[in-house]
């Protein structure tokens, strides 16, 4: 067994030795679901003018922003935690002396989240098109792919940087919060960034969520403004520079974190 697979497993089988929560996580988001449907009921008609350029239907608009947003949690804070874990747990620097290279165990550590979010993500938006009337029409899945494959890049790099923080000084790191706080209230995840003031709406455009956003609608929303997409695009894959940042962050602490002998502290 490879040892991704192992990690896999491990944290499977402990997940699995809490059944009751894998069925309130499934019926929170489909509560989660519901309960935008019936917000987006109350529209009827009257589509608010600021979703005009994203076909009017808030349903729809709702449920890709919210479905990014819940990726987003898992995929930055699964390394931290599985760091955490490990030195509470007095595992890590046992897991660090394996043939595995050190930043492989952080990374494979987080991957049982990352997994999980990305099947709870499609789940929700299959459940919002064919049982709840999100109207999406996918023209490009190719693209669509490549969209959601720079989102994960961006957000595994805030992840790694992250668990480095934990190596480093012990404790979690309270940027990642502040990141996505700041994603929730301005990436346009529950409302266009349109009506936002015109400087939080310039400091939306430093947000990378709020690129993936935009893009994810324009590709699955029939009807939607594509006048930025290469905007978007260019700006997402920018962002992309913070996985290989990430990786390098991560070596980087648990080298001095051996240095400075202090792995095995927590």
């Amino acid at each position: 067994m490879s040892p991704a697979m192992a990690f896999l497993w491990r944290d499977f089988r402990i997940a699995w030795s809490y059944r009751a929560s894998f069925l309130f996580q499934a019926g929170s988001l489909v509560f989660s679901l519901v309960s935008l449907r019936f917000v987006a009921d109350l529209f009827g008609q009257a589509s608010p003018h600021g979703l005009a350029e994203y076909g009017g239907d808030y349903f729809s608009f709702v449920s890709l922003g919210m479905g990014l947003s819940l990726l987003a949690y898992p995929v930055t804070k699964s390394f931290a935690q599985g760091v955490r874990a490990a030195q509470v747990t007095g595992t890590f620097e046992a897991m660090l002396t394996t043939r595995t290279s050190p930043v492989a165990v952080v990374f494979y550590s987080g991957l049982y989240p990352i997994l999980v979010a990305c099947v709870e993500l499609a789940a929700m938006w299959g459940i919002a098109a064919f049982a709840l009337g999100a109207e999406f029409h996918i023209a490009d899945l190719p693209l669509v792919l490549l969209v959601l494959a720079l989102t994960l890049a961006i957000l595994v790099g805030i992840g790694l940087c992250s668990a480095a923080f934990a190596i480093a000084f012990k404790q979690n790191e309270p940027l990642t919060n502040a990141f996505l706080a700041g994603s929730i209230l301005l990436s346009g995840i529950m409302y266009p960034t349109s009506v936002l003031p015109g400087w939080l709406e310039r400091i939306a455009f430093l947000l990378p969520l709020t690129h993936a956003v935009e893009l994810t609608r324009a590709l699955f929303i029939e009807g939607a403004s594509t006048s930025s997409v290469g905007v978007h695009f260019a700006a997402l894959a920018g962002f992309a520079v913070l996985l290989p940042v990430g990786f390098l962050v991560l070596q980087h602490s648990i080298t001095w974190a051996r240095r400075s002998g202090s792995l095995s502290q927590y």
